[in-house]
């Protein structure tokens, strides 16, 4: 099963050693996360996270 690497703010998954992995830390291309905590996922837990936080965003735009 493949993983994905996922940026724990953004969750993009353009995730990067940084500094050529010397220092143990990711970077994100995407919002410019530095760090050594990363979201490892598989395909699917990453569907489901993704269409877990639009059906939230959805609720919250109907209280609204």
């Amino acid at each position: 099963m493949k993983t994905i690497l996922v940026c724990p703010v953004c969750k993009s998954t353009e995730i990067t050693l940084d500094t050529g992995g010397i220092t143990g830390k990711y970077m994100c291309k995407n919002c410019g996360y530095v760090g050594s905590f990363v979201l490892e996922l598989s395909e699917g837990e990453y569907k489901e996270m993704i269409e877990g936080e639009k059906m939230t965003e959805m609720e919250n735009d109907k209280k609204s």
